[in-house]
């Protein structure tokens, strides 16, 4: 079968990455658009050679080039691909562009998403997709369908990722010894309204006197943090191993704390946004959704236990589904239910 993946985000291409390579060495013909957005251009190509990737559009942020380069660009960028490639299923992450151009060739798409909150983004995936898929965060009803998990777990389930506290060699750091912190770009929909300097100074006082190893989305902004911080430098080897190994994890983005809780890495979230996925994470007590004030208060982290890890990550896979078979099945069923 031709079968494309549209990816617009490392997280998105994280999540597809497991079933993009099964589905590779099935001899399927797989095809990769990718969005020219920061770095993930790059790390597609790197961790997917000898695949298929096109540019779909650009993502340089602000309103403008979100309008006009993501998604009107991006439109007839995909259009072409169609014309050219003609896949026979495009399977995507809030991915209405690409579905659009899937309905009006008559062809199969099946999105994923887990942010119901935005809900005119919800409305143009359920119009283009076949079907609508999210964690049990919304009713099900129409096309929307429902799986039991976080699109995180498909990539960092134990059945996906094992993590190698060799990683931290690199970076002279030992397991439970360091606090990960993620700073994101303030130049997206979801950020551009978080207010910059309260959520530093927050994160700079939870994190005195503990080691600190840092991922900066916009590199400019260094200088706003303390010299003594441990940033890493694109691409990174082995992130995941990074995060699992860390004593907790402070981002104010959402899905690098979502990977964290699934690792079962204590996670603090300070971005701002009032997500239903987060909630569903909250009760497994590894993720925190917390205010810059309550951050600067401090976080009451325990000693690092890895093999209470291990048992909760082995709980949580004997609930949850296998999210990289749910797509592979997709991919590849002739009539998947309508």
């Amino acid at each position: 079968m031709k079968i494309h993946f549209d990816i617009s985000h490392v997280a998105h291409l994280n999540f597809f990455s497991n079933a993009i390579r099964q589905l590779k060495a099935e001899e399927h013909r797989v095809y990769l658009t990718v969005l020219d957005r920061g770095s993930l251009l790059t790390i597609a190509r790197r961790e997917f050679p000898g695949f298929e990737i096109y540019k779909s559009g650009r993502h340089r942020g602000g309103v403008w080039s979100i309008i006009v380069e993501a998604n009107i660009i991006k439109f007839f960028r995909l259009l072409v691909f169609y014309i050219k490639k003609k896949p026979e299923v495009t399977l995507s992450c809030g991915g209405f562009v690409a579905g659009a151009v899937m309905k009006m060739a008559g062809r199969k798409n099946y999105q994923f998403d887990d942010d119901p909150e935005r809900k005119n983004n919800v409305r143009l995936e359920r119009l283009t997709s076949t079907l609508l898929y999210f964690p049990r965060v919304v009713v099900p009803r129409g096309n929307i369908r429902l799986y039991n998990g976080v699109k995180e777990w498909a990539y960092l389930s134990p059945r996906s990722f094992t993590p190698d506290a060799a990683a931290l060699t690199k970076y002279s750091l030992l397991p439970g010894a360091y606090i990960f912190v993620r700073e994101v770009s303030r130049k997206t929909l979801n950020y551009m309204n978080q207010e910059k300097d309260p959520v530093i100074e927050a994160i700079i006082s939870a994190t005195r006197d503990i080691p600190v190893l840092f991922s900066l989305e916009v590199k400019a902004d260094r200088r706003l943090y303390p010299d003594e911080w441990i940033m890493l430098k694109e691409p990174v080897a082995d992130i995941h191993s990074l995060i699992y190994y860390s004593r907790a994890l402070i981002s104010s983005g959402d899905s690098m704390a979502r990977e964290a809780c699934v690792l079962g890495v204590p996670a603090y979230y300070c971005g701002g946004r009032k997500m239903a996925v987060n909630d569903f994470l909250q009760l497994t007590g590894f993720f925190h959704d917390v205010s810059p004030q309550e951050l600067c208060v401090g976080i009451n982290v325990k000693d690092y236990d890895e093999t209470e890890r291990k048992l909760y990550r082995q709980k949580l896979a004997s609930a949850w589904d296998d999210i990289t078979a749910l797509v592979i099945s997709l991919a590849t069923a002739n009539n998947p239910e309508d």
